[in-house]
């Protein structure tokens, strides 16, 4: 959708590599979890791949990207073209059976959940032979087993942003708050949380319209999250959406607020016992 080649991808687990030292697979036969990325994480937040790679080594599961089918928005879906959303997921399912993968890891991000985990079946008109599971999903069965242990903890006071696609509609709706408090010290839980919390702003298409009407419409929109932070009295917002940082960002500096954002899986993999 943002018009990304396998080589721009290629350079991001260059460098994610360099920065981590670990190796990042691709095309691995056998391995067992196949990552998919949305653009938006690869242009505006490489870091989420460096947080995967070091969650995954801790863990000791295989996983691997593959170089045909790496993006895990589907345009076909957002315009509403049936005939090329069923291209896109094809594309996907292709190279997940190739690779014989016993997953499929959908990522920080709303709409790719939905367009793979639960309109994907259905545009190809049949069972997957593998599992979706989204990031939280995964982590949190991690956590569940005593895998992601705290070397520290995050000190400042922060609340949590259920992103509406992954929560309210995709049905995780109970990994993320366990997941907060397994790093933060202060996590502030709000009182309209998980399938009651607010849009970011950006939903409906909005986010995706570069008019200043849509534009004021986000601004408009993001007052109530600016109610939230406000009245919890912190400095920090953690989310698990690329579309929702980007957006949440935009509200920030349009009520120029002091306010910071973090990505929950970049949080725990800071955070994660060496």
């Amino acid at each position: 959708p943002m018009g990304l080649k396998w080589p721009a991808v290629a350079n991001v687990i260059r460098k994610a590599e360099e920065a981590t030292g670990l190796a990042i697979p691709v095309d691995q036969a056998g391995a067992d979890y196949l990552v998919l990325l949305s653009s938006m994480e690869i242009v505006n937040f490489p870091e989420y791949l460096e947080a995967l790679a070091k969650i995954f080594n801790k863990a000791g599961i295989s996983f691997t990207l593959a170089s045909d089918a790496f993006e895990a928005t589907n345009a076909g879906i957002q315009i509403g073209n049936s005939d090329l959303a069923k291209v896109i997921v094809s594309r996907i399912v292709d190279a997940a059976e190739r690779l014989k993968v016993k997953f499929v890891l959908s990522p920080e991000c709303g709409h790719a959940y939905m367009a793979i985990r639960w309109e994907g079946p259905n545009l190809i008109g049949r069972p997957f032979t593998f599992k979706v599971v989204h990031v939280l999903e995964l982590l949190d069965t991690l956590r569940l087993e005593g895998v992601l242990k705290m070397k520290s903890r995050f000190k400042d006071p922060l609340i949590l942003h259920d992103p509406c696609q992954i929560v309210r509609r995709g049905g995780v709706l109970q990994a993320a708050e366990p997941l907060i408090q397994q790093v933060a010290d202060n996590y502030i839980p709000i009182v309209d949380k998980q399938k009651w919390n607010w849009c970011c702003g950006g939903g409906g298409g909005a986010s995706a319209i570069h008019t200043d009407e849509a534009e004021a419409l986000r601004a408009k929109a993001f007052r109530v999250k600016k109610r939230q932070i406000e009245e919890a009295g912190v400095g920090t917002v953690v989310t698990f959406c690329a579309n929702c940082r980007i957006v949440m960002e935009e509200g920030i500096d349009h009520y120029e607020m002091n306010t910071k954002l973090i990505g929950l899986t970049e949080l725990l993999a800071e955070h994660l016992e060496d």
